[in-house]
């Protein structure tokens, strides 16, 4: 039988409530247990118009079988009431528990995978967690090390750090980071996306990728020797690449690794606007999210768009089929 999938519904004063709604209006719908408050969510759904049914997810042999119009939700206590639009440290355990709960049931088993809403990192960091992001968050629980990364249809794009200063970035850019990055992106590639041999560009840390040690030494020391290495390995890695013109020289390239958050991200942003999901590699579990924040102005207002959340769902659901074929090849 196949196991459903989760969506956690993040920030409760932003728009992830409104957005997970939408999910009953998918045909596949009964694939999808959405983890929140059920009460925030009748309430968001009657501010928002939109007519729907909740029904209570108990774990059970036989998948469950919605009608039109139905959501299937496991009920989550909030530890104070939600104000639309105004953040509550109060309830970032709220939004954790969720989120661990999530990824435990994975591990466990009990779920296919699982796609989170958009959190705010500051306000569950002020309430006295160490939180830096799901990234992080979750790649502890499952006692790996994680990589971000982004797909949309046409590109795939993995950082090599996440959420540090910039000032830290050089001294984290290590062979051995390096080579990690590697081999996760490339047996996930092959499990989950179903590319065999992936070929993997490395971008440069400097400008023009170090002018060949005139504009910094990091390609020379760092990222060259991985780049030999890898190869020896048998891996089909290339670069160091300019990250200003890596996207116009390197078409062929199945996925490109940044070396810090902003490097590259916001050209992709930009180029596929809610058209993209974050995916994060190396958790031996499935997890993608929505690739956008949480969005406070538009929380509790009509018509916002879903786009990512779909195409995030979407990209969970094609991930565990291409694993489950890998697996019976």
């Amino acid at each position: 039988m196949n196991k459903p999938f989760v969506v956690t519904t993040g920030e409760p004063a932003g728009i992830g409530p409104d957005i997970s709604l939408s999910i009953a209006c998918r045909d596949d719908a009964s694939d999808f247990v959405v983890f929140g408050n059920v009460n925030l969510l009748k309430e968001r759904a009657r501010v928002l118009d939109i007519q729907l049914s909740f029904i209570d997810y108990e774990p059970q042999s036989q998948p469950i079988i919605l009608e039109k119009n139905q959501l299937l939700v496991q009920d989550f206590s909030l530890t104070e009431e939600v104000q639309c639009s105004y953040l509550n440290e109060a309830n970032s355990p709220y939004v954790l528990e969720m989120i661990k709960q999530a990824t435990q049931g994975c591990l466990r088993g009990d779920f296919s995978g699982f796609i989170t809403g958009p959190v705010s990192k500051e306000v569950i960091a002020n309430s006295g967690f160490n939180f830096k992001g799901h990234t992080e968050y979750i790649g502890n629980l499952c006692k790996t090390s994680p990589v971000m990364s982004f797909i949309s249809d046409d590109m795939k794009l993995a950082l090599a750090t996440t959420h540090v200063s910039l000032q830290e970035v050089p001294s984290l850019i290590t062979q051995d980071l390096l080579m990690n990055i590697c081999d996760i992106i490339s047996f996930d590639l092959n499990q989950y996306f179903g590319i065999s041999e992936p070929r993997i560009a490395i971008l440069g840390l400097n400008p023009h990728a170090g002018e060949n040690g005139l504009l910094g030494s990091e390609e020379i020391q760092t990222i060259i020797p991985v780049i030999e290495t890898m190869r020896n390995k048998g891996l089909n890695i290339f670069g160091p690449y300019a990250a200003d013109t890596a996207l116009l020289q390197n078409n062929d390239m199945d996925i490109i690794v940044s070396l810090f958050h902003d490097q590259i991200l916001p050209l992709f942003k930009y180029s596929y606007p809610h058209l993209a999901a974050n995916v994060t590699m190396g958790l031996g579990i499935i997890r993608t999210s929505v690739d956008h924040g949480i969005a406070l102005e538009q929380a509790g207002r009509k018509n916002t768009n879903n786009q990512s959340l779909n195409f995030a769902l979407d990209t969970a659901k094609e991930m565990s089929a291409r694993y489950a074929r890998s697996k019976n090849n």
